[in-house]
């Protein structure tokens, strides 16, 4: 993996490896590995501090000692490090690591793919393999052919495709068997607006892949939010009649603020907000959702989260505007407020 620091030139201690890359890991993961600090000293090191970059690694080799190098043999210290994965998207972490006598932090890089075990790929334009609809350039593009293929080479079941019976390519679904990938017919809406979904939706009978999506670029689904959200939307997953299903989010560059309130958009359902908690400069929290007796099969609806700074008060963003040629951009401050997709199934 590519790694943001090097060691400074006269360094007595190093890490080996300078970086884990876990590579595709499923959602809601605990990721476990493990690095050396390797001593070339000839006396033992006190490590001082070990600071992670997010809550969402741990790491606990304070006050301990790297040992010596001995005959020409570093000494070595062995450290474990867990990080937490939870939304779909590629996690970063890292570790700066204080030793006596070090006059710079040692730098460990931790990187994950976090993906469903059942995956979109769509062609783009140049015929390339994309995780996302490519019709940003020629709406014509809505309309076409993915790919739903398993991470492991298990066989499975396409259920519906954005909450329709698929349209298999070369596959009959009454006499074939189950494959560990199929090609599967998609027509997005294309006007108005507001009708041009910003997700495809897939639904497999994998338990670890209920339900996927794929982006859909196209001048209509252009998210802007005032909050940085890690995601732009959420997978609430498969929900039993009359029930209720939960989910997380990640909100970057957060600071001191917090979720003041989540509010359901569609009155068919209802939107709690059950926690939050700082993980380093983000906010990490969890919603739950509830649909209405009304509502069911595959859905997408829309969560509104509004925050509040440290005092209770509305937490405003500042953000420019295009800026008249010959004029400076004007900046206009705005309520952090945002709209969150969640997507799911009720049955």
């Amino acid at each position: 993996m590519r790694v943001s620091t090097e060691p400074a030139a006269n360094a007595k201690v190093i890490a080996m490896p300078a970086g884990l890359d876990f590579a595709v890991v499923a959602p809601h993961t605990v990721l476990e590995g493990n690095f050396k600090l390797v001593n070339s000293s000839d006396k033992p090191l006190k490590v001082l501090g070990a600071q992670p970059s997010c809550q969402c690694t741990t790491i606990d080799i304070t006050g301990k000692e790297i040992p010596a190098q001995v005959g020409g043999v570093p000494g070595i210290l062995e450290v474990p490090v867990v990080m937490k994965v939870s939304a779909t998207g590629i996690k970063t972490a890292q570790v700066k690591v204080v030793v006596e006598g070090e006059p710079l932090p040692i730098t460990f890089d931790l990187r994950a793919e976090v993906a469903y075990a059942v995956r979109l790929a769509i062609a783009d334009a140049t015929g390339k393999m994309q995780p996302y609809v490519d019709a940003a350039e020629d709406p014509l593009r809505l309309k076409g052919v993915a790919q739903v293929f398993s991470n492991d080479g298990k066989p499975f079941q396409v259920l519906s495709v954005q909450g329709a019976a698929p349209v298999f390519v070369n596959w009959n679904a009454q006499s074939d068997a189950p494959r560990a990938k199929y090609e599967v017919q998609f027509a997005l809406a294309g006007e108005p607006c507001e009708l041009v979904p910003k997700y495809l939706l897939v639904e497999t009978d994998r338990a670890d892949a209920r339900m996927i999506d794929a982006r859909v670029r196209h001048a209509c689904t252009k998210i802007s939010p005032a909050l940085e959200i890690a995601e732009f939307r959420s997978n609430v997953g498969v929900i039993d009649a009359g029930g209720s299903g939960t989910f997380d989010i990640e909100i970057k560059k957060m600071g001191g603020n917090t979720i003041s309130s989540v509010k359901a958009v569609d009155a068919r359902f209802t939107a709690e907000l059950v926690g939050q908690r700082a993980d380093g400069s983000s906010l990490l929290v969890t919603i739950r959702l509830t649909p209405g007796k009304d509502v069911a099969g595959v859905f997408m609806t829309t969560v509104h989260l509004v925050a509040a700074d440290a005092n209770g008060q509305p937490y405003m963003t500042q953000r420019p505007n295009a800026a008249t040629p010959g004029q400076p951009p004007k900046i206009t401050t705005l309520p952090a407020e945002v709209d969150l997709l969640v997507y799911g199934k009720v049955q």
